[in-house]
């Protein structure tokens, strides 16, 4: 055993906390969730720390200036981690961070016993037993099965309190009434959960799978910056996304090479592809002009169409507020093309529909307004196509999570059956397909406002059709 070993301790230990953070923010409250999830952070750091105190202590390069350096470091993030540690142990419920503490002890414990069960004589007698080792799998699944439903219902139970049949009340209040009765007169009666900061009101409708800042909110409902999180959440995810796309452009571009490869290979060719789309559409003379913008909106709606499937995130362009803005981007764009392609004179006159005989002319109180409600009618037809769409996976997902779980509800298991993955599949491509469309009738909007005489003269693999 050694740093390979601790390697996969810091896989398996972040698997484990996964599942146990998850089933802890569902099945009790979600301030034990995150606090078992920042337990087990905590301790993977500590553990990740201890192994550079080790390695340069006891390396080869041990007291040379860069070991001395990896150690003074190592110890000094020891001295700030125990800090955060004690910040940990006293704003989350202390239960949930001892236990995400000892994950990845329990860990190496583990995986100490399983090496040595496996290196043992015994193992190889058992696997060439055949029906008995069928029957000892068979034996912990079946104990497995009853701990995890045993501990479901005790968790169930804590959550319910049977009412006080002599409790006192304080002197003026109103009596409750029993189940199965009515409230006395002049009395108001609140469903469950509707004095928990207003959540009852949240609970109403179709609700999307929860992400972290929603966790966070529901772990701090009283802190101002919850609430100032939960409410711009859309915004700081977009924001979020966005810093992640000029990243990954940054990293693309900072040491590009003659012949490409790896992340600046796999940019260069989507950058290709994009412009050769836009160009065969608008054609050589408008479409390098215009790769720039349309290609930035493809790139973009497509991370926040797909941002939305990593666990714990969420997709911005799912809330209607965030297509119309792009949506409006499009609208605006477009309208300053025509006008500065066209002039102000040709912008009018393509709005009239461009009247060169005296029927066209005649027909123009007709056809102007068309063409401006046909206007005001794309930056509608663009955002509520991509909104509805993207809602609607996201609503799918939610669906069949929840039917895999009520199939499994008779055990009482904290699982359920993952019929959500097909959909994720389809998910990945109905993101992709809402982003082209996206951006495709964004290129033909662009296409109608720019001059039309250069694009008559061009051959028959230049037209947009």
């Amino acid at each position: 055993m050694g740093l390979e070993f601790l390697t996969r301790v810091r896989r398996t230990t972040l698997w484990v906390t996964a599942i146990a953070a998850l089933w802890s923010a569902t099945y009790t409250t979600p301030r034990l969730g995150l606090a078992v999830a920042l337990g087990a952070a905590w301790s993977l750091v500590n553990l990740f720390l201890i192994e550079k105190l080790v390695v340069g202590l006891t390396g080869p390069d041990r007291g040379t200036p860069p070991a001395l350096k990896r150690i003074w470091l190592a110890l000094s993030g020891m001295v700030a981690l125990f800090g955060a540690g004690a910040v940990l142990l006293s704003t989350l419920p202390p239960i949930g961070a001892m236990a995400g503490f000892m994950l990845p002890l329990a860990t190496i414990v583990l995986k100490a016993a399983s090496l040595l069960v496996l290196g043992s004589r015994l193992w190889p007698r058992v696997l060439r037993a055949g029906p008995r080792a069928l029957g000892v799998a068979l034996v912990i699944a079946v104990a497995l099965w009853a701990g995890a439903s045993l501990v479901t219902r005790v968790i169930a139970n804590q959550g319910t309190t049977p009412p006080a049949a002599h409790e006192p009340r304080a002197p003026g209040a109103q009596p409750q009434a029993a189940p199965g009765h009515d409230a006395p007169a002049g009395t108001e009666t609140h469903a469950p959960g509707a004095a928990e900061g207003g959540h009852a009101a949240a609970d109403e409708g179709p609700q999307k799978f929860a992400n972290v800042i929603t966790v966070l909110s529901r772990a701090f409902p009283q802190a101002e910056w919850a609430h100032f999180l939960h409410q711009y959440e859309v915004v700081i995810f977009s924001l979020f996304i966005a810093f992640l796309v000029c990243l990954v452009a940054w990293l693309a571009s900072r040491r590009a090479k003659l012949i490409p490869s790896g992340l600046q290979n796999a940019v260069e060719a989507l950058v290709e592809s994009l412009n050769d789309f836009i160009v065969g559409i608008l054609g050589p003379k408008f479409g390098p002009r215009y790769v720039p913008f349309l290609g930035t909106l493809f790139i973009y709606i497509l991370a926040m169409n797909l941002f939305g499937l990593i666990p714990f995130m969420d997709s911005p362009t799912s809330n209607l507020n965030v297509t119309v803005g792009l949506a409006l981007v499009v609208f605006v764009y477009s309208q300053y093309t025509g006008i500065r392609e066209l002039g102000v004179v040709g912008y009018l006159d393509h709005l009239a529909g461009n009247p060169r005989t005296p029927l066209s002319w005649g027909l123009v109180p007709l056809m102007l307004p068309i063409h401006v409600m046909g206007e005001l009618a794309k930056p509608i037809s663009l955002s509520c196509r991509l909104f509805g769409n993207i809602f609607g996976e996201d609503m799918l997902l939610v669906a069949f999570v929840t039917l895999g779980i009520t199939t499994l509800s008779f055990a009482n298991l904290p699982i359920g059956l993952p019929l959500q993955l097909p959909f994720m599949f389809l998910a990945l491509l109905t993101s992709t397909l809402q982003a082209l469309v996206f951006t495709v009738l964004s290129t033909i909007y662009l296409l109608l406002m720019l001059p039309h005489d250069d694009h008559e003269h061009e051959g028959e693999g230049q037209h947009a059709h």
